[in-house]
């Protein structure tokens, strides 16, 4: 059953792992779970996908960021 407490506050790490939880039910049990819920997972997955996309985002700027601080190019770091 989809997990409905989706919370922003989550880590980039729980997002994550849950998403990659939701693929593999979505890969491996799609013909054993109603089209409701295989919707529903599809939908905490998005979501979940938009957390990690926002916390990279953070990320690269937080580093760019220091990088700047630091006179550092922050072009020379690859994400």
């Amino acid at each position: 059953m989809p997990n409905k407490n989706n919370n922003k506050q989550d880590s980039f790490e729980k997002a994550y792992q849950r998403l990659q939880e939701i693929l593999q039910i979505l890969e491996t049990k799609t013909e054993e779970i109603s089209l409701d819920d295989l919707l529903e997972y599809y939908e905490e997955g998005l979501k979940l996908l938009k957390v990690c996309r926002e916390k990279l985002t953070e990320a690269e700027l937080k580093i760019e960021k220091i990088s700047s601080n630091t006179g550092e190019d922050s072009n020379s770091v690859n994400f």
